[in-house]
């Protein structure tokens, strides 16, 4: 009889202990495989290949998020920076300098008439730096009184956007605008609004645009962002920091040479920032170019891991 219970207490300590030992090797399975799974989401790279790949970094600070009324419209030449050269008395061109498309300066020779009364000759200057962008006379023709050559100055030109009846309301004098085609950006502010002509139902807001670089010409097509609102937020990032990684809005936050995915609650936006609600603190560094690179390489390891 003491033989059996001895028997029954040994067997049930021998299950006790296997089963503590399935149950120790199964945390410990959970533990690495935690570790793992920690790890996979998380990217080393050397400083000096983030900068071989262009990722580039900034602190998460407050933002503006700007409320918009996205406009459309065409860069349109400044007024005062046209000049149609005439002669002052009608005489035979004796010369004329310029050829269409060349630069002239303010005040530089561009004519010789040779007067038809006097038969002297006298010089036509040009009244404004700019490019000669029409020419309507050649040596040996006579000037009587029409366009002798057009120079155009293009330092300041005009943006006029076309504002519908359901916009009017909101957009004002003194806005600030962010103009942009193909990549190229340039902020100003609406001068005027101007009645369009006809019986349009819409109205023109004219926009100046500083023009120094001559990177915009007349007759583009361009958008126009009017900024009708702003609010300043606490945290903001830039749009093309954020990527959609496991179903999560993410940004990637570097950590000396680590990134890591930052699952983020977002709030008020607009074509450049986000507001962060949540999982991003003002000061922590952020990928904010070529971030997609960081996202592919982690999925990359997620299907090798998987397989």
């Amino acid at each position: 009889m003491m033989n059996r219970i001895f028997c029954n207490f040994r067997v049930k300590t021998q299950l006790l202990l296997v089963a503590l030992c399935a149950s120790a090797m199964f945390l410990s399975t959970n533990t690495v495989a935690a570790e793992e799974e920690h790890e996979e989401e998380i990217v080393q790279i050397s400083a000096a290949l983030a900068q071989e790949l262009g990722i580039e970094t900034e602190l998460a600070g407050a933002g503006v998020i700007n409320r918009n009324v996205l406009l459309y419209g065409r860069t349109m030449p400044d007024p005062q920076g046209i000049s149609h050269v005439s002669a002052r008395y009608p005489g035979m061109i004796v010369s004329m300098a310029p050829s269409l498309g060349d630069s002239v300066e303010e005040g530089e020779v561009i004519a010789v008439i040779e007067a038809n009364t006097s038969l002297q000759t006298y010089d036509i200057k040009a009244p404004l730096s700019g490019i000669v962008v029409e020419r309507h006379a050649n040596l040996g023709e006579l000037a009587s009184g029409q366009s002798l050559l057009t120079i155009a100055n293009y330092d300041n030109i005009w943006v006029d956007l076309t504002v519908f009846p359901g916009d009017s309301q909101q957009v004002r004098s003194g806005m600030s605008v962010t103009i942009r085609i193909d990549g190229r950006v340039a902020e100003s502010a609406v001068r005027y609004i101007n009645p369009s002509q006809g019986e349009s139902p819409t109205v023109i807001a004219r926009v100046p645009l500083e023009n120094l670089d001559s990177v915009w010409t007349p007759g583009l097509l361009v958008e126009g962002l009017v900024h009708v609102e702003s609010a300043n937020v606490p945290v903001a990032v830039k749009n093309d920091a954020l990527q959609l990684f496991e179903d999560n809005q993410v940004v990637f936050v570097l950590e000396g040479e680590t990134y890591e995915p930052r699952m983020v609650t977002l709030g008020k936006s607009d074509p450049f920032l986000t507001e962060i609600l949540s999982g991003l603190e003002s000061g922590e560094r952020y990928v904010v170019t070529n971030s997609y690179l960081i996202k592919a390489d982690l999925e990359k390891e997620g299907v090798e891991h998987d397989h």
